[in-house]
């Protein structure tokens, strides 16, 4: 898609109680169609008992379509469910316009966003099991035989039986490689474990303010952020010290979407797969989003999903500087990522949630080992320290995998 794309989006209304509305649920098409590059000129909605089987949507609509289109000089027609390969066809054949679904959208975003190794194989994963099915009659020019290399006469093969052979050959190839980086991450997390370090994930909604607000924890600009849906696919992690002092890594993940296309799923699982091995989640809401209280259930659904429900977990509004009703909630903050508006209750927050997993121990340290307080305060808290002759008598507050850290570097048993 180029910027000076014009779009039409489609909609179709089953009269099905959603927790998103056709609206609501175009008015988010409008927005992915922005993150792309496409201008919205019109939406057309379309109420019906069940989508039809040949066009989608009705005959009456297509012709109806196919004149907007010629007027408006729409170049792109974008429908807001999945549709068929057989669909997407007949429509080609009467609208004079590239006709997408939101699956093809979605795919084309990811793909453009996409910037890790792994990401990019996942999403290219994604691509080929959408491509397989439309392989069939693009045009005729799929139907035509090809003779096999080596061989002369015969029946040859159809160059779609070849396409479809080497998308195959293709999908085998990147489970293959996906497999090799997901050791690979099993690896990296082996070793970061054996110096634990609690690790804060960042979650929710596309577009909700993940990146900036890990941006203004980190002084710094070196999470990609914009006012654009997935503007980042790669999880981030970044290092940050509380107020208390102890250290934590807080980690960025791909925003969460409704109707998120069933091909991406299991890339998309992969990407949050770090989530389940946080401390703590940080659920963060856009309050300025009219429909924000249905984006939390999808985000907690997807979360109970993968199987982090049973993570400890902060409600967090964000973006409160942008609303002129006071929001105010016992149970909730209300900040602003940009801004920095309530920041530091946020982290004063997350010190005293960390402080729920830590036990009181106490330890003694000879004064040749007393660098060892530095690791003690990023990881705990130091709650008494005692001098004596030739050591310290310490009381800490630490959790258990830490604490195994300790003994093995003092020697204690």
């Amino acid at each position: 898609m180029s910027n000076k794309e014009r779009a039409l989006l489609i909609g179709i209304d089953l009269s099905e109680k959603k927790e998103f509305s056709v609206e609501e649920s175009l008015k988010e098409l409008s927005q992915l169609a922005y993150t792309k590059g496409a201008q919205t000129i019109d939406t057309i909605i379309q109420k019906k008992v069940k989508p039809d089987p040949k066009f989608f949507i009705g005959k009456g609509k297509v012709f109806e379509i196919k004149k907007i289109c010629e007027k408006e000089k729409i170049n792109i027609v974008i429908f807001d469910e999945n549709l068929t390969p057989a669909q997407q066809k007949n429509l080609e054949n009467e609208i004079p316009a590239r006709v997408i679904d939101r699956t093809q959208l979605i795919l084309d975003i990811f793909s453009q966003r996409a910037r890790t190794q792994e990401a990019k194989l996942q999403i290219e994963l994604a691509e080929k099991y959408y491509q397989l099915p439309r392989l069939i009659g693009k045009r005729g020019v799929l139907a035509q035989q090809v003779g096999n290399i080596g061989v002369r006469g015969g029946a040859g093969e159809r160059k779609i039986e070849i396409d479809r052979r080497r998308i195959r050959d293709r999908i085998s190839y990147l489970k293959k490689e996906i497999e090799k980086v997901k050791d690979h991450r099993e690896t990296q997390r082996s070793k970061r474990e054996e110096v634990p370090v609690p690790i804060i994930s960042l979650v929710g909604y596309t577009n909700v303010g993940k990146s900036t607000l890990l941006n203004y924890l980190t002084k710094k600009n070196s999470v990609y952020a914009d006012n654009k849906l997935f503007a980042t696919l790669d999880t981030t992690t970044r290092k940050v010290n509380l107020p208390s002092g102890k250290l934590v890594l807080f980690t960025d993940t791909v925003g969460f979407i409704n109707k998120l296309p069933h091909q991406l799923i299991a890339a998309f699982k992969s990407t949050l797969e770090e989530i389940t091995h946080s401390n703590l989640i940080i659920h963060i809401i856009d309050i300025t989003n009219q429909n924000y209280q249905n984006t939390e259930k999808v985000v907690l659904n997807v979360l109970k999903e993968i199987g982090a429900d049973k993570i400890p977990l902060i409600d967090v509004y964000n973006k409160c500087d942008l609303i002129k009703t006071k929001f105010s909630h016992s149970n909730y903050l209300c900040i602003s990522a940009s801004k920095g508006n309530k920041v530091l209750e946020l982290l004063n927050l997350i010190d005293r949630k960390l402080e729920l997993n830590l036990e009181y121990k106490n330890i003694s340290i000879p004064y040749n080992q007393l660098s060892i307080l530095d690791k003690i305060k990023t990881v705990g808290k130091i709650i008494k320290y005692k001098p004596h002759g030739n050591y310290a008598e310490l009381k800490i507050m630490i959790d258990n995998k830490n604490w195994e850290q300790i003994k093995k570097i003092t020697h204690l048993k």
